[in-house]
């Protein structure tokens, strides 16, 4: 292993172990998930992640968070399928590497420019059961996901899951809190 690769997966394991503390803290599940968000963005140098949670079997809701703590926001909602690499993860039920514009063109012809110049999809499976996706997306340019920056988007994946399975073990049935709840009540004026 060389010493930038070495690097790398201490990187990724410091960030699943901030998010494994958290966790173990309690916050809410609205705030760990945006945390989670946050280390997928820092962990793979991303201009924003995205986490789609499943509303039915056919569609997934959309919030996004951008680099640098920027606005947490509702992005809207996507049908689950093979037209975009988010929805595809969850189809497939295994991750999307795509290092390049030309490989989201060439992988998704119908999806259009949503999706960045990079863009790597982890699905979030509560027992072997899609319960979304979480993504990162890569603006500014390509981008080659190293091993390390793989083994720690699973591992929010997991993580997510493990929020996600609390929810359905004490019997939460509504869906997930909106990310962003803090910032949408001080918008309005709360």
């Amino acid at each position: 292993m060389s010493p930038d690769e070495e690097s790398g997966s201490a990187d990724a394991l410091s960030r699943v172990h901030l998010l494994l503390g958290a966790a173990a803290a309690a916050p809410s599940d609205a705030d760990m998930l945006e945390l989670g968000l946050s280390q997928a963005i820092a962990a793979t140098g991303a201009g924003s992640a995205v986490l789609g949670t499943l509303r039915d079997r056919s569609t997934l809701d959309l919030a996004m968070v951008t680099e640098g703590g920027g606005r947490i926001s509702r992005c809207g909602a996507l049908r689950v399928g093979p037209r975009y690499p988010l929805t595809d993860a969850i189809a497939r039920e295994r991750p999307v590497w795509l290092s390049s514009a030309a490989e989201i063109a060439a992988a998704y012809p119908t999806a259009g420019g949503l999706w960045g110049r990079a863009f790597a999809a982890v699905p979030v499976m509560v027992r072997g059961v899609p319960m979304g996706a979480i993504g990162v997306i890569h603006d500014e340019g390509g981008h080659l996901f190293t091993a390390a920056q793989r083994t720690c988007l699973r591992a929010v994946a997991d993580i997510c899951a493990l929020v996600m399975a609390y929810r359905q073990a004490v019997g939460v049935d509504r869906p997930m809190p909106p990310l962003g709840h803090r910032y949408a009540a001080h918008e309005a004026g709360r």
